[in-house]
Order: C-alpha cells, then sequence, then structure tokens
C-alpha cells in the first residue's frame, strides 16, 4: 500500500508541476510593471529613473515565468526521480509504476529546457544615460533571474555588424568586445520608445 501512495504521490506532483506553467505565465502577465511607469506617452523608469528607457519586450515576464517553471519542475523532477528509481531497484515498486512518471518528467523536462532556450539572455529593457555614454541592458538568464548589465556605449558591438545568423527571424544578437555573454533581443514583438537613442547603443535597426 505504502508504494503505491508514494507513487502516486509522486505522479500528483510531477502533474501539478506541469499543469502550473500555464498558471504561473498567467499569473506573471497580470503582474502590475513596478520597473516602469508611463507618463505622457513616455516610459519612465522607476529603477533607473535617472536613464531614459530606450527599448522594452512586452512579454519579458512571461519570458521569465517559463524560466522559473523550468526551474522548479527541475528541482521536482531531479529530486523525485531518484526516489522513485531506488524504490524499483529495492524491489518495493515495479516495473510497471515505475516507468509512467518517469517517462512523463523527461518529456516535460525536455520541452522545457527546449523552449526556455529561445529565452535564455532575453533582453527586457534598455536604459540609456546619454551624457555619460553608458547603458543597462536588462535581461533574463536560463533560470529567470533578472540580470542588469551596465556597460558603456562604446563597448556594445552595433547589431549591423554581426554576422547574419538563420536565428535573426526570432531574435537578433547583442555583442559585446568584452568578455561578456551573448545577449538577444527581440525586434519583432519588442518596442523601440526612442529610435535615435535605440541607433546610438545597439546599431542600425
Amino acid at each position: 500500500m505504502y508504494p503505491r501512495l508514494l507513487l502516486n504521490f509522486c505522479e500528483r506532483s510531477l502533474y501539478r508541476a506541469s499543469s502550473s506553467i500555464g498558471l504561473n505565465v498567467k499569473r506573471l502577465s497580470h503582474v502590475a510593471k513596478k520597473d516602469e511607469k508611463e507618463q505622457q506617452g513616455e516610459i519612465v523608469s522607476t529603477r533607473y529613473p535617472d536613464y531614459k528607457v530606450v527599448y522594452v519586450f512586452p512579454y519579458i515576464k512571461q519570458a521569465c515565468g517559463v524560466n522559473i517553471v523550468k526551474r522548479r519542475f527541475s528541482i521536482l523532477f531531479g529530486t523525485a526521480a531518484p526516489v522513485i528509481v531506488g524504490l524499483n531497484l529495492a524491489g518495493i515498486l515495479s516495473y510497471d509504476t515505475t516507468i509512467p512518471p518517469i517517462v512523463v518528467g523527461v518529456i516535460i523536462s525536455i520541452w522545457l529546457h527546449s523552449l526556455g532556450i529561445l529565452f535564455n539572455n532575453l533582453i527586457g529593457y534598455v536604459y540609456l544615460k546619454l551624457d555619460e555614454e553608458k547603458a543597462i541592458i536588462s535581461y533574463i538568464d536560463y533560470w529567470g533571474k533578472r540580470v542588469d548589465l551596465e556597460k558603456p556605449i562604446n563597448e556594445i558591438i552595433p547589431m549591423s555588424d554581426n554576422p547574419i545568423s538563420i536565428t535573426d527571424s526570432l531574435y537578433r544578437k547583442i555583442m559585446f568586445s568584452s568578455q561578456t555573454p551573448k545577449l538577444k533581443i527581440n525586434m519583432r514583438f519588442g518596442r523601440i520608445i526612442d529610435i535615435e537613442h535605440f541607433k546610438c547603443i545597439l546599431g542600425t535597426v
């Protein structure tokens, strides 16, 4: 009885984690935007009031939500899978009752991590302080954590100088002269607030 209860608990946990993907993303999409407010048609950052908001990706919260769910599910599955396999090796769980939750967990993990590749290092905001010739590029990492990268403008390589890539239809790459990870910017769904200042930082569109 106890092995069956434990297996049912693991299966329910995996199901809840998978079903929470849409719920978490939907919840995050309705969170109030604490980072900026709109004044007379111009977006003003409350996080960096001395900087001008140049670019915004409106769906960055949804992208962040996917990466956060991916992290939580990876922790849950990474904890549950060894327990289930251990019970099978100990003869407590049969082969037929061990395989289904493992297969479901592997499929969901592959799907989440594959989807997460698109959102890894994805830029959500670009800020500019023109008098100091500095820019802050805010992006999300592989696990959904926000990273605010401050760089001098002259260290940012213009997009027009980047080689053509097959991924350009999905996102453009942002590269730096220093040892900094390559970032991604979505030009199709992103919103350029100030086209001239955007070109000043990232080059021609």
